[in-house]
């Protein structure tokens, strides 16, 4: 269970990453540019990455122990959670740890004078809102996107069949030089 579990917290972190914006590549990272971008990321709720990375690991964590050991008691559920909150916590924050990772992204996308106009705007009523909303609107939007994409199936499906007919492409059936797949057994 451990490198599927390094796998995962690898690109769950990575993907907490994403920033957009443009800066100077001169533009040294100050401490006062670094302290600032620790505010934005407090403020805006990047910093609240580890409790959502830490329920994500716990429910996949949960649902494997779930799968091989149905026999364990609840209490090693709230162990599980516990440890992992714990050691989530402990590596966002350490020196070298997911924070200091992320600081030098907003750095590469936005000068200081940028991160202290966002800073303004996220302490204003509109951007405290956005900052309460963002979350389940983004919920929301991947979970709509999700479906719109599986909507696009059967017409991509029959769009790329013709496509392949019409130029003499077959899909169906082994790769040329490959064994035919064995039968199904018979029940």
């Amino acid at each position: 269970m451990k490198k599927p579990a390094a796998a995962f917290l690898a690109v769950a972190l990575s993907l907490g990453a994403l920033v957009t914006g443009s800066a100077s590549a001169e533009e040294a990272a100050s401490p006062e540019k670094i302290a600032d971008t620790r505010k934005l990321m407090d403020v805006t709720g990047a910093l609240q990455f580890g409790q959502m990375l830490s329920q994500t690991i716990v429910m996949q964590f949960s649902k494997a122990l779930k799968a091989q050991r149905p026999d364990l008691p609840p209490e090693a559920y709230t162990i599980l959670s516990e440890e992992v909150g714990k050691v989530v916590s402990e590596e966002m924050v350490r020196k070298g740890g997911y924070v200091d990772q992320v600081i030098p992204l907003y750095g590469k996308y936005l000068t200081h004078e940028e991160i202290k106009g966002l800073l303004q705007f996220y302490n204003t009523p509109l951007g405290k809102k956005l900052v309460s909303v963002l979350p389940p609107l983004t919920r929301e939007s991947m979970m709509t996107g999700q479906k719109w994409a599986q909507s696009l199936g059967p017409k991509l499906d029959a769009r790329l069949k013709a496509r392949f007919e019409q130029k003499g492409i077959k899909i169906d059936g082994p790769a040329p030089g490959q064994p035919a797949p064995a039968p199904a057994p018979a029940k």
